[in-house]
């Protein structure tokens, strides 16, 4: 408990200094290592949290897990990402989540019994890392679409002049779009494979939303390519893409483990 404790105040201690440095004026980011320190201790700690999870039967992988574990892997990849691109503005919105999914797992946790076997754990981890990246690029598309807003609009202020230019960020949107998608192909491959009946594991919703949102993104990355599509119509196809993923994941999960038991 005290793990987790510590994560969230770290998570929310670097988020509130990236809203900080953008939101001023200054040009260089004054507690820059700081941040760093404070997001790197955030992940360890939520690291350690995940030792509950392994049992001898299985995986402990309820709803409040998940979200901790994806939430934790969007983490991850944000801070080895912002290493090398300019995408730590990403903080502000991924950070607060993370911890949130920590709280979450306080108040809500998962009991015993939402086991996973080991044989098809790679198939979880396989969906979880594709639901990551698609997770980064839905913040990304967010961001862009405020920054189309208040450029069309000309109001620009701290917040915009210190974000990447349109073509960089769109740029990026699309990296972790197209990352994301190979993975959910995979992942959609090793659960046809692995997966036995889904109609008696109540698996058939999640199947079809998911095959629909790969649709969305396999659309989106062909009309990237052949079209030259970008703005509005990558950021909406992104978040409809992304919700119906939550909606066949989380969404599932909530009304099975939460609602039905």
């Amino acid at each position: 408990m005290f793990l987790s404790y510590f994560a969230i105040s770290a998570y929310l201690a670097a988020a509130l200094l990236l809203m900080r440095f953008f939101s001023q004026n200054e040009l260089k980011h004054p507690r820059q290592q700081t941040t760093s320190l404070l997001i790197s201790f955030a992940i360890i700690a939520q690291t350690l949290t995940f030792t509950n999870f392994w049992t001898a039967d299985g995986i402990v992988f309820g709803l409040a897990n998940s979200a901790s574990f994806v939430a934790w892997l969007v983490a991850i990849l944000l801070f080895l990402s912002s290493i090398s691109k300019p995408v730590h503005v990403l903080g502000i919105l991924v950070y607060p989540l993370a911890a949130l999914s920590l709280m979450f797992g306080i108040l809500f946790p998962d009991t015993g019994d939402k086991l996973i076997p080991l044989s098809i754990a790679s198939h979880v981890f396989l969906s979880i890392t594709a639901y990551a990246l698609l997770a980064l690029a839905v913040c990304q598309s967010i961001l862009l679409k405020i920054q189309e807003r208040h450029l069309h609009d000309r109001s620009i202020n701290a917040f915009i002049n210190k974000l990447p230019p349109l073509q960089t960020m769109e740029r990026l949107l699309f990296q972790n779009l197209r990352i994301g998608f190979y993975l959910l192909t995979l992942s959609l491959i090793s659960g046809f494979i692995f997966i036995d009946n889904f109609f008696a594991q109540q698996l058939m919703h999640k199947t079809i939303l998911s095959i629909i949102a790969w649709g969305i993104f396999a659309t989106l990355l062909i009309g990237r390519s052949t079209f030259g599509w970008r703005g509005k119509q990558a950021i909406t196809a992104t978040q409809i893409g992304f919700g119906l993923l939550v909606v066949a994941y989380f969404g599932s999960k909530f009304v099975l483990e939460r609602l039905l038991s």
